[in-house]
């Protein structure tokens, strides 16, 4: 995994330069904490922390799931190893974080006509 440049790392050990925040919930149960931050001048990262919920183990509690830190020439997924296959834990927190990294972007998918002829 390629290193991040040390005024982005300076940025995502400085917490309180966030500039937006939200809880994520998923099916009604509050599962993980979502924290964005602007790391330079073109680079924003993307944090998401397991919630306080009784689910996640002590260790687990407000500890960091995973980043993504989009540097403007591309995207590094921090806390993601470099195996072949992901668990459904990481691909989850990889979809979420994708989802709010993405927010320019409008995505339909459209439902599939009713045949009405066979």
């Amino acid at each position: 995994m390629a290193t991040l440049n040390k005024q982005i790392q300076d940025v995502i050990n400085n917490t309180s330069d966030v500039l937006y925040r939200e809880e994520i919930y998923i099916n009604d149960k509050h599962e993980y904490d979502y924290h964005k931050l602007r790391a330079a001048e073109h680079a924003t990262v993307h944090t998401l922390y397991f919630s306080d919920d009784e689910e996640w183990a002590d260790n687990l509690k407000k500890a960091v799931a995973m980043q993504l830190v989009d540097t403007g020439d591309g995207i590094q997924i921090i806390g993601l190893c470099t195996k072949k296959e992901i668990d459904y834990l990481e691909a989850e927190q990889l979809h979420i974080l994708l989802r709010l990294a993405s927010v320019r972007s409008v995505y339909q998918i459209a439902e599939q006509p009713i045949k009405v002829k066979f």
